[in-house]
């Protein structure tokens, strides 16, 4: 699915990626879904593949470079909960920083077609209960 925001900029929303911010005000780009237990209750949320966002120097052409960083480069470890208290918020990423999520996610094994629904042409825009890994 495909969303237009308000500045009519395409944006892909058929997906699980999001940026979290968390009360710490770090960003992270992630793919993002539920985590539950035995019962299917809410026990906090995953984080796999987590990259700290941040906003480098000013370029000369007034554009600001987005940075990346693994958000925990002390563990081999690629998924991560997390408390919903410590969340303040979560959003669909621009996509341009979708695009290069996915490059670098690709980079490390996991293709682009494993990120993305897939869309329903019936007219059900609904997301899927679960998100790809």
């Amino acid at each position: 699915m495909t969303a237009t925001p308000q500045n009519n900029i395409k944006l892909d929303t058929n997906h699980p990626v999001r940026i979290v911010t968390l009360v710490t005000g770090e960003r992270i780009l992630t793919i993002f879904s539920d985590a539950r237990d035995d019962d299917d209750n809410l026990v906090g949320y995953r984080l796999l593949y987590p990259f700290t966002l941040s906003l480098g120097e000013v370029n000369e052409d007034g554009t600001i470079p987005i940075q990346y960083s693994r958000w925990c480069p002390f563990s081999p470890v690629e998924e991560h909960r997390v408390n919903g208290e410590h969340i303040i918020s979560v959003v669909f990423p621009d996509q341009g920083i979708l695009d290069n999520y996915c490059t670098k996610l690709g980079e490390i094994g996991i293709p682009k077609e494993d990120i993305y629904y897939k869309e329903k042409t019936d007219g059900d825009n609904s997301e899927p209960a679960e998100t790809a890994e």
